[in-house]
């Protein structure tokens, strides 16, 4: 899984081969099929030990909080650390996995929807019961989640001139705005 990590994230996928990946675990090929049936499924698995870290900590950092601000903010630098803390992670999650085969393309579809079903029910734990919405919560957490990945991408090229602090309090902000945004507020009584 390390060396598997280590290749894919660096190098990238489509650049390491089973005889790579084995002498850098220094393991000799007929070791790898043993634990994996293909390059693929490493892959699939380095990747869902990266997305199973990433929701756990974000779900984690979520949990401590009672202010949707302050549970916006734990969430995302929870998610953002993990998928930043090392370069080589992010690389496979942003990067590596894409269109590799449909397999892959339905687990990040779902790992996609899957934080951005935390993140609406989140959202709607603190709004309470009974609340209008002008917006649907889920759809709006999938298309917030979108742009983070946009923003992983543009830092794993180098393209972002911004600290991890700078990024998580922008999210934060952008987070809670469209929290508040999704909720229909009474509108008020008008003169005459």
């Amino acid at each position: 899984m390390e060396a598997g990590l280590d290749l894919f994230g660096t190098v990238g996928y489509a650049r390491t081969s089973v005889r790579t990946l084995s002498a850098a675990a220094a393991l000799n090929s007929r070791y790898f099929y043993e634990s994996f049936s293909s390059r693929e499924d490493l892959l699939y698995a380095v990747y869902q030990r990266i997305v199973t870290d990433i929701f756990t900590r974000a779900a984690a950092a979520t949990e401590r909080e009672t202010a949707l601000e302050a549970q916006a903010r734990a969430g995302l630098r929870a998610a953002w650390t993990a998928a930043t803390e090392d370069r080589r992670k992010a690389r496979v999650v942003a990067i590596e996995v894409v269109g590799v085969s449909e397999r892959l393309e339905r687990l990040r579809q779902e790992t996609r929807q899957a934080l951005a079903q935390l993140t609406a029910d989140n959202a709607m734990s603190l709004a309470g019961q009974g609340v209008q919405l002008r917006l649907d919560p889920v759809l709006t957490a999938r298309f917030l989640m979108g742009g983070v990945v946009e923003v992983l991408l543009e830092w794993i090229n180098g393209d972002l001139d911004a600290s991890a602090d700078e990024v998580v309090e922008h999210f934060t902000a952008l987070f809670t705005a469209v929290a508040y945004a999704t909720v229909a507020r009474d509108k008020p009584a008008t003169g005459g």
